[in-house]
């Protein structure tokens, strides 16, 4: 840490900008992927590491190292309070299994007892009378009630724990595959989806388009209006995307900083470009409104490209990608296809 310290002492001295630039960009990154703590959201995280970006850039870097060392500290301790909770309700089962083990034990012991008694009364006729047997097949019946209510509880107890359990993973499942600023899937379920999709299509022959989406010019949009705004307008974009790709087979993610990523499945490129067009029009004549009721007009740059016979994964993504880049060297706020 010490090297550490002396570096950003080295970075605030003004003699070394491009590794300003750097630091900036990693705390922008930390800020990016961000997640929830104990003490603050994600929300209010990655805030914090947007404006501790716009300070290095400035060279004002005291705060670095304080909150970087705290927010590891919060990260820490919030996973690890997540992994304790599941281990707990992992013994928790365990000893519920572990109970029901040893209540059978008793009832067992406890039925075997009252057999050698009947067989032993059994073998002396004269010792054997009818309240003898009746007592006996009455704690028989005993037993088992007990034994069943026992089980249904046990059995309700587990199945509320595990219903709970299944919840978590489900919600964690969630949150791993989902982009927590716009609410889009993230780039982990794109890349999943994009595996499932060419695969689909060599199995069926399915069509399928990609659409990569940029929103344009939105280093200004940060520089002019802050990362607030830029958030903001992350999340208007996500907002027309959900409006326009509304269909349940279409996915839509954001794949990383200011670019989506879109797979419209069993749909041509004539059909894909129809949805681009109004995508990029739906975006450009509905302006953001922001907090003080300026109107901030955005417009994006779209590549669309069909899913050819035998065409892998990464060569589908980087043709896409090309037309993407297309698209805004042509001018921006059009769609390449």
């Amino acid at each position: 840490m010490s090297r550490f310290r002396s570096w950003l002492w080295h970075l605030a001295g003004g003699d070394a900008p491009y590794e300003r630039t750097l630091l900036a960009s990693l705390l922008s990154v930390l800020g990016e992927h961000a997640f929830e703590t104990h003490r603050r959201t994600a929300d209010a995280t990655r805030q914090a590491f947007f404006e501790l970006s716009e300070q290095a850039q400035a060279g004002e870097l005291d705060a670095v190292i304080p909150f970087v060392r705290e927010q590891r500290r919060d990260e820490q301790q919030f996973v690890e309070g997540h992994l304790n909770d599941l281990r707990d309700l992992v013994w928790s089962l365990l000893g519920a299994l572990s109970k029901v083990a040893q209540d059978e034990a008793q009832d067992d012991a406890a039925l075997r007892q009252q057999v050698q008694q009947l067989t032993q009364q059994a073998q002396r006729p004269d010792a054997l009378n009818i309240h003898d047997l009746r007592q006996a097949l009455h704690s028989l019946a005993r037993v088992i009630e007990q034994r069943e209510q026992r089980h249904r509880q046990t059995l309700n107890q587990l199945q509320g724990q595990v219903h709970h359990l299944m919840r978590e993973l489900a919600q964690a499942r969630r949150e791993s595959t989902t982009d927590p600023l716009t609410g889009l899937y993230n780039r982990r379920a794109f890349e999943d989806s994009l595996h499932h999709t060419v695969g689909l299509n060599r199995l069926f022959g399915y069509p399928a388009t990609m659409m990569l989406l940029d929103i344009d010019h939105f280093k200004q949009i940060n520089d002019t209006y802050g990362h607030a705004t830029g958030d903001a307008a992350l999340k208007w974009v996500a907002e027309q995307i959900v409006r326009v790709c509304k269909r349940k087979s279409d996915f839509a993610a954001r794949y990383g900083g200011e670019e989506f990523a879109i797979i419209l499945r069993e749909t041509c490129l004539r059909d894909a470009q129809k949805i681009a067009q109004q995508l990029a029009e739906q975006v450009r004549k509905n302006p953001l409104a922001l907090p003080d009721g300026e109107l901030l007009r955005i417009t994006v740059s779209i590549g669309v490209s069909e899913l050819q016979p035998n065409e892998s994964e990464e060569a589908w993504f980087r043709r896409t990608d090309a037309l993407l880049y297309q698209a805004k060297q042509a001018g921006r706020d059009r769609v390449a296809a």
